[in-house]
């Protein structure tokens, strides 16, 4: 269960401004059925999150994180993070275990995938980033850059990015 009353008043500020409301319900079938289609299988918090935060883009709060620049929204849309990219999310889930689902995009249309356990990354360009191990802590990295962003994994001849020590 997303635990909204554990966020700042500038994340629920910025979610307000999204459209987002504690009431808002979403219908997911428009997204779920055509990526069930594609081999994913959604799981609780999932249904979750695109049900209450499906379709909206949440504007940054601060563009400079501490070793990386946040300039595009969280964009909750999960067609543009996993249509296509179940190879994608295989690589997840066999690298960091677990059971992903998408649910948007994020720094230069990375997809943001969620696991059953609240665990939420990003993925792109042969990269992995730990957003947060909550759902939470995930959003608030996402919008306000209030911690490093960390480099789980990369493929083989890539740098992580951004790396440790910057």
């Amino acid at each position: 269960m997303i635990r909204f009353e554990s966020l700042s008043e500038d994340l629920l500020t910025a979610l307000g401004e999204s459209g987002w409301s504690p009431q808002r319900k979403v219908d997911i079938t428009q997204w779920v059925k055509p990526l069930e289609g594609e081999g994913y299988r959604i799981h609780p918090l999932a249904e979750e999150v695109l049900g209450t935060l499906g379709g909206l883009s949440i504007a940054p709060i601060n563009e400079s994180g501490p070793n990386f620049t946040n300039g595009d929204p969280l964009t909750f849309d999960p067609l543009a993070a996993g249509a296509g990219q179940r190879g994608m999310a295989i690589e997840v889930e066999s690298v960091l275990g677990g059971s992903y689902f998408p649910i948007g995009e994020w720094l230069s249309y990375s997809s943001v995938f969620v696991e059953a356990g609240g665990r939420v990354v990003a993925t792109g360009m042969g990269w992995i980033w730990e957003l947060g191990p909550t759902f939470e802590e995930a959003l608030a990295l996402a919008v306000c850059a209030d911690r490093p962003l960390v480099c789980l994994h990369s493929d083989p001849g890539l740098d992580p990015w951004p790396r440790a020590d910057s």
